[in-house]
């Protein structure tokens, strides 16, 4: 069976924050393979959207008024 892979490349200093990222949101750990001496990753695209994904800051949400001071 024939895959796509995408590569991903972690920000500098951050190989195993991202192997433990990627890992957590794969499907199997069969979908994270390593590339580049083990400085980049291959993974299915559907998982690199994701992990792509989870590094957007994430919209904070504003607190309600507390309308009993009305």
């Amino acid at each position: 069976m024939s895959k796509d892979w995408t590569v991903v490349v972690p920000a500098a200093g951050q190989v195993k924050e991202t192997a433990v990222a990627l890992l957590a949101l794969a499907d199997s750990p069969a979908d994270v393979r390593t590339d580049g001496n083990g400085t980049e990753f291959l993974v299915p695209p559907a998982l690199a959207d994701r992990y792509h994904e989870s590094l957007r800051p994430k919209p904070r949400r504003r607190a309600k008024k507390d309308e009993e001071d009305e």
